[in-house]
């Protein structure tokens, strides 16, 4: 239950840095708008680790899995962000917490408990956040057609974020695996730091790869003081909800906190409702309802 409960805060947090980046990727180039959100992660926990004198201790597996998972967490970044430039967020958001199938799954194979309940509950999440992405009302289109979307932008949305949902999954497995030897926070500060490296590498590479192809690389656009503060609360939020997810997956919760955690795209959706006015429609609020009854379910397991 305690899984449960740090996931679903996790997915609330999550929720608001998605809608944020909806603002932010669109006027920063994603390499320099990951930096930066990696970047102010990294030093408020690195001067936290210091105060306490509490830096990772060496555990050669779990720095390895948290070097995998900060460099898949860059590439989840560009397939998310990507689709959440696209829009509309209510399509990506839930397109990409699917993640959750694939990391239960990992997590069964790895011989992690799980329950008849958590199995029915990952199932009518799963199927909640497909129907709020394939649809939206026609009354709604109508009312605002600055929020009609072609299939061909629709389909190219859910791609990204599919591609997002399954380098998240293998992302959240390996920082799982990082937890269960070093804990939450030395989980944490790894996955940053590892992120904030290979997201350095990459900003110095792309152009010499370009180069190299024959391929002109247009400039990074790095954020300017008008959408500055919007990336710092960006980074806070998204250092937030990924604390809680694993947190919530310290001893036997990480069926419960991928759960939890997965219901990121209802709250996705309605944060953008209230701070973007995208419309929901009767369609997606019955889906957002089903998938909290999926979420009840696993909790009453």
């Amino acid at each position: 239950m305690t899984g449960l409960i740090w996931g679903l805060l996790g997915a609330v947090l999550i929720g608001a840095s998605d809608c944020t980046a909806r603002v932010t990727s669109q006027r920063v180039s994603l390499l320099p708008l990951i930096f930066c959100v990696m970047a102010i992660s990294t030093v408020i926990l690195t001067i936290a680790l210091l105060a306490t004198d509490s830096m990772p201790a060496w555990h050669a597996r779990a720095w390895f899995v948290s070097a995998l998972s900060g460099a898949l967490n860059i590439a989840a970044l560009l397939f998310l962000y990507k689709a959440l430039a696209y829009g509309p967020v209510a399509v990506a958001s839930p397109a990409a917490s699917s993640f959750a199938v694939f990391l239960v799954v990992l997590n069964a194979l790895a011989g992690e408990p799980w329950t008849v309940y958590q199995a029915v509950s990952v199932v009518m999440v799963f199927l909640g956040v497909v129907m709020l992405s394939i649809k939206s009302d026609p009354q709604n289109s109508a009312k605002n057609p600055q929020h009609q979307y072609s299939k061909k932008w629709l389909r190219r949305t859910s791609l990204l974020a599919t591609g997002a949902a399954l380098t998240i999954a293998f992302r959240m497995f390996f920082a799982q695996e990082a937890t269960a030897e070093l804990g939450s926070t030395s989980a944490l500060y790894l996955n940053r730091l590892f992120a904030l490296i290979t997201c350095s590498f990459a900003i110095l590479f792309t152009p010499v790869i370009a180069r190299t192809a024959g391929k002109a690389s247009a400039p990074n656009q790095w954020p300017d003081r008008s959408i500055r503060w919007f990336v710092l609360l960006q980074g806070v939020l998204e250092m937030a909800a990924f604390a809680a997810f694993l947190y919530g997956s310290e001893g036997d919760g990480r069926v419960a906190a991928t759960i939890g955690f997965s219901t990121f795209a209802a709250a996705t959706t309605l944060i953008a409702w209230i701070a973007l006015k995208e419309p929901i429609g009767l369609w997606r609020f019955g889906w957002i309802i089903f998938i909290s009854i999926g979420v009840m379910i696993a909790s009453v397991g």
